[in-house]
């Protein structure tokens, strides 16, 4: 009798005890759920669960409410950590504590020819600063007319030295920068706080090109851009901070896309308070991103036209444009740069502050002798490309003052090692062969494409099957050619070892594997300072003798 009575106590407490409450129940059906058992708990007449009713009705919608405010809550935690922040403003202020700037965008530069007017009797030629060209308009994409601006001192050219093209002397060489002249645009007047500043009006900027001004006329004074107020490398390549009386600025980039720049002036302490009510103008480069990488011969327009000169054309791609550092790549490469301390000693703070540099898309360091590094750098592109004259300057200046005394660092080109593949494809019977045969190109060539590769990363041979049998229309594949260009066989002398052993009729199969054309291991060795380039890229259908290339 007493056993029977304790276990109705002990129901009876149990029914009375508030519901356990389960922490990670977060979502709107578990706040659904546990409000129903609350409400079980508190008003046990109410028994009605229609959707009609009203009560279910602001169940719900407490539901959802704290649905909502349980997202918001997981989003802030989140936010406070390196590792699983998503907003480009959260990751920009936590990288900021370690001192690291996500990157802004990087203007693509090229090399322009120009043909001449003939006949003329003018013997020299001048081209000015501010000169413009643009790309032509793309109407299929939408993609606008991009402006490249030659932005070095006035060049004179002298016609008689120059070579004569299609009847027209041409001169090579003339360097152009992705981006557009503003000049003095004015940003507001100062108002003698500490610490103002003003948002220029164009984006994206190209940081080095800065300068402004503060006052009106003859009377306007160039104030000193810095990279940092409180600390930057000084005329002696020594870290100062700016004082109280330093006219000196400096650029903070926003979260925006593109990220927008900001002229920040000092506060008193660090950098000098701008005297009320000055004007404050500013002339600077607008451009930049990885859409000035553009194809040779696309910068074909002058605007306006630039007297005695006929057209003009980049005989090679652009290339070191890139986009504003993403937050991925922040991610990965931020901690890295910290533990540089922003000074190259080994080879590893090269190769990091190198990518901070930007216009780099891949890069190797190595050590040719005791004070000399060299640096292999692949530009941004979609393609690879060696980097161009204005990149290589950039880049040296970057080490200037991160480079131990010393040491000398190079620019150098990387290898290019272009890889030929030959796929021979079974096309199911109820695909198109000609879509089939396209998809499977693209497939292949996506394999070698200039963003999948990487300095001395080998090339397998399963990934080339993985890659064509998982498209849809194809049964079966062969690859039949699979091999660096630089280590084709002489195709006359392999003929001639196989006459001489009686296998001159043996199949093509036969044939290929003979003459190496795919290595038995399955893998295509790259050099520590070799780049995969497409090669010769073939598919072919089974039975017959055409295909995609």
């Amino acid at each position: 009798m007493s056993s029977l009575s304790t276990a109705s106590e002990l129901a009876a407490v149990r029914a009375a005890a508030p519901p356990a409450i389960d922490y990670t129940d977060k979502d709107f059906a578990s706040f659904r759920r546990a409000l129903f058992e609350l409400a079980t708990l508190r008003l046990p007449e109410w028994t009605d669960r229609s959707p009609a009713d009203i009560g279910v009705l602001l169940v719900d919608l407490f539901a959802y409410l704290g649905d909502v405010i349980s997202y918001h809550q997981d989003r802030l935690a989140s936010e406070q950590f390196l590792a699983t922040a998503v907003e480009r403003a959260t990751v920009q202020d936590l990288l900021r504590l370690i001192g690291y700037e996500l990157r802004p965008p990087v203007a693509a530069t090229a090399e322009l020819s120009l043909w001449l007017d003939e006949p003329t009797t003018e013997p020299m030629l001048t081209i000015p600063t501010g000169t413009t060209f643009e790309t032509k308009p793309d109407a299929a994409t939408g993609a606008p007319a991009l402006p490249f601006t030659y932005t070095g001192p006035d060049l004179a050219i002298d016609r008689s030295t120059l070579p004569v093209d299609d009847g027209k002397r041409r001169f090579d060489g003339l360097p152009v920068t992705q981006c557009r002249v503003i000049p003095a645009e004015v940003l507001g007047a100062t108002t003698g706080e500490p610490s103002q500043s003003f948002a220029l009006a164009f984006a994206p900027v190209i940081a080095s090109s800065v300068e402004v001004r503060l006052g009106s006329g003859a009377d306007a004074e160039g104030w000193n851009r810095r990279d940092n107020l409180l600390y930057h490398v000084g005329d002696d390549l020594e870290a100062v901070s700016s004082g109280l009386d330093d006219h000196d600025f400096m650029l903070r980039f926003d979260a925006k896309d593109p990220p927008g720049a900001v002229v920040v002036f000092g506060d008193g302490v660090y950098g000098a308070v701008p005297r009320r009510g000055s004007r404050v103008t500013a002339t600077y480069q607008a451009g930049g991103g990885g859409a000035g990488n553009v194809a040779p011969w696309a910068i074909a327009e002058m605007k306006p036209k630039l007297a005695g000169v006929a057209r003009a054309a980049n005989p090679r791609p652009a290339t070191g444009g890139a986009d504003a550092e993403s937050v991925e790549h922040a991610r990965r490469f931020g901690p890295l740069a910290f533990r540089s301390g922003d000074r190259a000693v080994t080879l590893s703070d090269f190769v990091t502050l190198a990518r901070q540099a930007g216009g780099v898309a891949k890069v190797r360091a190595r050590s040719s002798g005791w004070n000399r590094i060299d640096l292999y750098v692949g530009a941004e592109g979609d393609v690879f490309s060696p980097a161009s004259p204005q990149t290589r300057q950039r880049l040296v200046a970057f080490f200037e003052n991160r480079r131990m005394v010393g040491t000398s660092v190079r620019i150098q080109d990387p290898t290019a090692v272009a890889i030929d593949i030959t796929v021979q494809v079974w096309i199911e019977h109820h695909r198109d062969p000609v879509a089939v045969l396209a998809a499977t190109r693209d497939a292949v060539r996506q394999l070698v494409a200039y963003r999948n590769v990487d300095f001395g990363r080998p090339l397998y041979l399963s990934k080339v099957y993985e890659a064509v049998e998982a498209l849809a229309g194809v049964a079966a594949a062969t690859v039949t050619e699979f091999r660096r260009a630089d280590q084709r066989p002489a195709p006359l002398l392999v003929r001639r070892h196989l006459d001489r052993a009686g296998l001159g009729n043996f199949t093509r199969t036969v044939d290929e594997v003979v003459a190496g054309a795919v290595p038995t291991y399955g893998r295509i060795e790259i050099g520590e300072y070799e780049i995969p380039v497409e090669g010769e890229v073939v598919v072919v259908e089974a039975g017959e003798a055409k295909g995609e290339r």
